[in-house]
């Protein structure tokens, strides 16, 4: 099907903007660090790590909080393989900084961020065109429940807009009550990927409806221009809208201010930004063919750089990888060798021992056996406990008063403290 028209757009954050997808960041995939978010791949920062550091990181693997420390520990690593980053508000690198390694007082829940919708392989922010398709549907009420044929589906087709300009932040966001006098019942806050104000996205739309027919209608639906303090705002070439999560019933799906809960009551409570923001302003804007193309070219130009930067960083990490493996097959090659070493020099030592002991009499066996501990050798031959003792036992005697009086301090402090002793072995060699 021919459509009439074929417009290329751009479309401008007016606030902060949350496109939900069900995905997070995991604490155990980032690193905070210096006011920045860095999301890294975990198979690529075990490897990176050394034989030592691989098993010091093993024994930590039963405690979650444990794994975040020692992330934490190796944060230049994890900023080196990062692919990913984004600004991070001060309260949230404060919680970050909070972690605790082994009393769990911090509950890792609170460190899981909600990420925006972004293209997996530049990791840059995307408003999908289902954003602005369901937005418009909402106007146009084109795509109803039990439809048939598909051609009027056809009417409005949308891009992806793909990021131009900006970049995205994580911060917090919490429910406030409408009436600034009130607080809300549920105030419980979250830690969100936003995109940041005045970036910039570039996208296209074919459709059948006019331009200003759909600024029109959108605005007229809607009740834009009665509204108070609503960031709604008009030209011939753009008009404000509202899309992704936290936009809230009044201007996604209802017409006025009005707007009632399940329970049919009006909704009290809103969401906004750590700076009081509300989410999901947009103005979405007409430009040339020229201004579109050139602003393709900027975003694929964009694109060439990170992935020539992601394969730089990963050409040195994988140089990095390749000389940790060296170095650790060398130390383990240095450690067998020194086992080998202290092993032949064990084996030459007792060879030694016995060859030695080969030459001994008797009697030095037995009193090198005891360490030439004399006392200790006189006791045993008292107690009967060497064997064939009286083989032996008139050599032993004279070699242990030899050993003896070859000391002038031993033999004396023998006779004055140890006389039996004395007695004991000349009584022998009487």
């Amino acid at each position: 099907m021919n459509t009439k028209n074929n417009y290329k757009l751009k479309i401008t954050a007016l606030s902060p903007l949350h496109i939900g997808t069900g995905e997070i960041y995991e604490p155990t995939n980032f690193v905070i660090d210096d006011g920045y978010l860095y999301e890294f791949d975990e198979v690529l920062f075990l490897q990176s790590l050394s034989a030592l550091e691989k098993k010091s990181f093993e024994q930590k693997l039963s405690d979650y909080m444990q794994i975040i420390s020692f992330y934490k520990s190796q944060k230049n690593r994890a900023k080196q393989i990062a692919y990913h980053k984004a600004e991070v508000s001060k309260k949230v690198q404060d919680v970050y900084n909070k972690i605790k390694n082994l009393d769990g007082t911090q509950s890792k829940n609170q460190l899981e961020i909600q990420k925006t919708y972004k293209n997996p392989n530049t990791h840059k922010a995307v408003i999908p065109g289902s954003s602005i398709k369901g937005m418009l549907d909402t106007v146009f009420q084109i795509y109803q429940q039990k439809i048939r044929e598909n051609d009027i589906r056809q009417q409005l087709r949308l891009s992806d807009m793909v990021l131009l300009n900006g970049e995205t932040k994580i911060e917090y966001c919490y429910r406030r009550h409408k009436n600034p006098d009130r607080k809300a019942k549920s105030p419980i806050p979250q830690i969100v990927e936003i995109v940041n104000k005045k970036a910039v996205f570039i996208g296209s739309m074919q459709t059948d409806f006019d331009f200003v027919d759909i600024k029109n209608r959108f605005i007229n639906y809607f009740n834009a221009n009665s509204r108070k303090n609503s960031y709604f705002g008009a030209t011939n070439d753009s008009f404000v809208a509202r899309v992704g999560k936290f936009s809230g019933k009044a201007f996604m799906v209802d017409r006025g201010d009005n707007v009632l809960n399940s329970k049919f009551k009006p909704v009290a409570t809103h969401t906004l930004s750590e700076n009081d923001e509300p989410f999901g302003w947009i103005k979405i804007e007409l430009i040339s063919d020229e201004e579109f193309n050139d602003s393709i070219n900027k975003i694929e130009s964009k694109n060439r750089q990170y992935f020539q930067d992601i394969e730089n960083r990963q050409k040195e990490v994988n140089e990095n990888i390749k000389k940790q493996k060296e170095k650790s097959l060398k130390e383990k090659k240095e450690q067998i060798q020194k086992e080998e070493a202290e092993k032949k020099a064990l084996q030459e030592a007792e060879l030694q021992r016995q060859e030695a002991l080969s030459k001994m009499s008797p009697s030095e066996k037995i009193i090198n056996s005891f360490d030439g501990d004399i006392a200790k050798i006189i006791n045993a031959m008292r107690a009967d406990e060497i064997e064939n003792l009286e083989e032996i036992k008139e050599e032993l005697a004279k070699s242990l008063k030899e050993k003896m009086q070859k000391d002038p301090k031993q033999w004396e402090k023998a006779k004055q403290k140890a006389l039996k002793r004395r007695e004991y072995i000349e009584e022998i060699l009487q």
